[in-house]
């Protein structure tokens, strides 16, 4: 069976004519020296035939290596070029529009260009922060399915990205779902990879528990808030959380004036609620706050909120902690 030999293509002729081109001027000094020889008739015979085969010899061990560096070359694969850190100019217009619509608050083009920018561009160090991106803009419009999951893969890339995420999968299910809050919290406190990140988590943890009614936990949690961030944006928060009681009470209005209480609490008297004024001591700026009833579970002082909004149509009807 006779077998096909596909024709050369051009880069191989080319390799092959430089290479020809370069044996050839090797050989030159051996063809010149062996003409010499063939001019030299009278010589004596012996030494030429010696010297022929000589030159013979070493000419065929020329083509030899002549034709295996030619085998060497077309068997070769191409080098790669090394990839450098040059940014990708496509790439790079994206993430800037996408950025530009998100300083624009335009959510929803905002989320579709940077969820775009992370499906494109995998590989890229910005990806996380684009899933992290999309996931609150999902979130901002109300779309929580696409937001979990968005936030799900910007956590799967870890580092501080992981932190974040958990952070907004927790402010997700804080009002529904406050111990899946909880535990979210607890794990972005974990992950965190700086003090301001486990800051807030451990305060949001704290909040979460709050809601739980699971006071002392809480309280350990504001503590951790106050010891890494003494002087922070979360501390002073957490230190007015920790001065709640560790009851659930519905909150009608706080005043600066004390007669304004006053006369908030009478007006609740006077419906048939009970009431109190209470004051957590906050520094500088002493709150005096309306409380009406105490209770264990948080459902239960949730539907006492509903009857005081029914009763007196007040609009600053809150159930704390």
């Amino acid at each position: 069976m006779s077998v096909k030999v596909p024709p050369l293509s051009i880069p191989i002729l080319k390799k092959f004519s430089r290479l020809a081109a370069s044996v050839a001027n090797v050989l030159k000094p051996f063809a010149l020296i062996q003409g010499l020889m063939q001019d030299d008739g009278g010589k004596d015979r012996s030494m030429k035939d010696s010297r022929g085969k000589w030159f013979s010899v070493h000419r065929k061990l020329l083509w030899a290596v002549m034709v295996c560096a030619l085998c060497i070359g077309c068997s070769s694969s191409p080098r790669k070029v090394s990839s450098t850190n040059t940014p990708d100019p496509v790439a790079e217009s994206r993430w800037q529009d996408a950025r530009k619509a998100w300083l624009l608050d335009d959510v929803a083009v905002a989320q579709s260009a940077f969820s775009l920018f992370a499906e494109r561009y995998p590989d890229d160090q910005r990806s996380g922060e684009a899933l992290l991106s999309a996931g609150i803009c999902a979130q901002r419009r109300g779309r929580m399915d696409e937001a979990e999951g968005l936030l799900r893969e910007a956590q799967s890339r870890g580092g501080a990205i992981a932190a974040r995420a958990l952070l907004q999968r927790g402010a997700i299910s804080m009002d529904l779902n406050p111990s899946r809050a909880a535990a979210c919290f607890r794990e972005a406190a974990r992950q965190a990879v700086d003090d301001e990140t486990r800051s807030e988590a451990h305060y949001q943890q704290g909040v979460a528990l709050q809601r739980m009614g699971r006071f002392e936990d809480a309280q350990l949690a504001l503590q951790k808030c106050l010891d890494l961030d003494g002087s922070g944006k979360h501390s002073a928060q957490a230190t007015l959380r920790l001065q709640y009681d560790p009851w659930f009470s519905v909150q009608v209005g706080a005043f600066l004036k004390k007669s304004l209480a006053l006369k908030q609490s009478t007006r609740l008297q006077d419906a048939g609620f009970p009431a109190e004024i209470r004051m957590p001591g906050r520094k500088g700026s002493p709150l005096h706050r309306v409380l009406s009833g105490r209770y264990k579970d948080r459902s239960a002082a949730q539907q006492h909120a509903s009857r005081i909004q029914a009763a007196l149509g007040l609009a600053e009807v809150k159930v704390v902690p």
